[in-house]
C-alpha cells in the first residue's frame, strides 16, 4: 500500500509515474500534439495504445506476456487517464448533497452528455459514501481498489463544433 492510497484514481495514476512512462514511450511519435486536440476522442487514443501493446514482443517484456483481455483492460485504463491528463482534467469530489440528488434522480439515459456534465473538457467525478452504497465497486480496503469514480469527457465534434460525449 502506498501513501497515495485513498487519493482519486487519476492522481494515483499520475504519481506512480505512468504518465511519464507513456510520455517517454510515445514522445517522439507525434501523438501527443494530435491527442491534445480537443476533437480527439478517447476511443482514438485507446486504439493507438492497444496497437502499441499488441506490437510488443512476448519475450521482450511483461507487457508482451499479458492476455488479450488484459491488454484491452490496460488500454482502457491508460487511454482514459491520458485523455484526462491531456485535456487538463478536473477532479470533482461529490458532496453528500450531490450524491443524494444523483441517487434520487431519474435522468433519461438518452440525454446528450452536454446537458448533464459539468462544463469541463475532462472531469473525474469521485464518488463518496452514498454513491458507494448504490454502486457495485471493489472493496476500498483492497490493494487493487482503483474504482472510486467515473471519467467524463466532452469532445467537440471537429466539423460542427457540437459537443460529443464519447469515451
Amino acid at each position: 500500500m502506498t501513501r497515495f492510497f485513498g487519493r482519486p484514481y487519476p492522481v494515483q495514476f499520475r504519481v506512480q509515474g505512468a504518465l511519464d512512462a507513456w510520455t517517454h514511450a510515445l514522445g517522439n511519435t507525434g501523438l501527443w500534439p494530435l491527442w491534445q486536440d480537443p476533437g480527439t476522442l478517447c476511443w482514438q487514443i485507446r486504439q493507438e495504445v492497444l496497437r502499441q501493446l499488441e506490437c510488443v514482443h512476448p519475450s521482450s517484456s511483461v507487457a508482451g506476456q499479458i492476455s488479450a483481455e488484459d491488454r484491452q483492460r490496460l488500454a482502457f485504463q491508460v487511454s482514459t487517464n491520458l485523455k484526462y491528463h491531456l485535456s487538463e482534467g478536473t477532479v470533482i469530489e461529490a458532496t453528500p448533497a450531490l450524491e443524494t440528488l444523483l441517487a434520487n434522480s431519474d435522468v433519461d439515459l438518452s440525454l446528450p452528455m452536454s446537458m448533464v456534465a459539468p462544463p469541463y473538457r475532462a472531469q473525474y467525478l469521485r464518488f463518496g459514501e452514498a454513491a458507494m452504497r448504490y454502486l457495485k465497486v471493489p472493496a476500498p480496503q483492497s490493494p487493487d481498489h482503483a474504482f472510486d469514480g467515473a471519467f467524463c469527457f466532452l469532445t467537440r465534434h471537429g466539423m460542427s463544433g457540437e459537443p460529443e460525449g464519447k469515451c
